[in-house]
């Protein structure tokens, strides 16, 4: 495993307007393991590219699959939340 301080371990995407795929380079475990696992189940469209020796992973990957998304701000009221609270509260002494 590499040496780098956890600011040094990036994850890079890159990708121009012509091409169909973009590269990402990453050091993130659970990023690594997830395209992996694609990289076998769907060879025609992930590749592993490159691997620094440190770590670091490259892979090709079609463009069209990189989406930013937000997540929903979940406001609960007070009411909401002691009512969650409580019905967690009964999951746990069944458990």
């Amino acid at each position: 495993m590499s040496k780098l301080s956890l600011e040094e371990r990036e994850t890079i995407i890159l990708f121009n307007e012509k091409d169909k795929e973009a590269e990402i380079f990453t050091y993130n475990r659970a990023l690594i393991t997830n395209l992996k696992k694609l990289a076998k189940e769907r060879p025609d469209e992930v590749q592993l590219k490159k691997n620094n020796g440190e770590g670091g992973l490259t892979f090709i990957v079609p463009k069209a699959w990189l989406v930013i998304r937000a997540r929903k701000k979940k406001n609960f009221t007070e009411e909401t939340r002691n009512a969650l609270r409580e019905r967690a509260k009964k999951l746990m002494a069944r458990a």
